[in-house]
């Protein structure tokens, strides 16, 4: 599975949930505070179960590529910039991160090329591991995490160098 597929994937939890989906453009235009806020529950809890379902439907080596895309796109975002702006602990940074990859990929690259647009403690904790659980339920056994890509708050080096 590439990126774009990731993001595909992503994109079709959303499409279920019609307004929610209507928030978020309105949110990405404006940049509102309250309406990222609100998504932040959205995303956690209706997208989460969305994702979840459209999960179920990939094949082995899908499901794979999507979790190996996911680690990758939270590794990236593991940055010293990214957590100046969403604060929080070690997990509450990861969990802020993966709320950023929930919302899509125009949030996420508006996020990854300008983190003054980021708020702090808005997460979405499961969106990150959701598809773990799909492969352990499907397949009887565990993917084996961070294989390529640790995303563990602070793993990115060269996300935390100082400038």
């Amino acid at each position: 599975m590439d990126q774009k597929q990731f993001w595909q994937v992503i994109e079709s939890a959303w499409d279920e949930h019609p307004e929610a989906k209507a928030l978020r453009t309105k949110a990405l235009e404006e940049n509102d505070v309250e309406d990222i806020i609100t998504l932040g529950d959205e995303v956690a809890d209706n997208i989460a179960d969305a994702l979840t379902e459209k999960l179920y439907e990939l094949e082995k080596e899908e499901l794979e590529g999507f979790i190996l895309n996911m680690e990758e796109r939270l590794h990236h975002i593991d940055r010293r910039d990214i957590r100046a702006r969403t604060d929080g602990s070690d997990d509450g940074f990861l969990y802020c991160r993966c709320f950023i990859v929930g919302m899509g990929e125009a949030y996420y690259n508006k996020a990854d090329k300008d983190p003054e647009i980021l708020y702090s403690d808005v997460e979405a904790e499961g969106i990150g591991f959701l598809a773990y659980g799909v492969y352990a339920d499907r397949y009887d056994m565990d993917f084996e995490r961070n294989s390529q890509h640790n995303i563990a708050s602070g793993s990115n080096k060269a996300g935390w160098k100082k400038k």
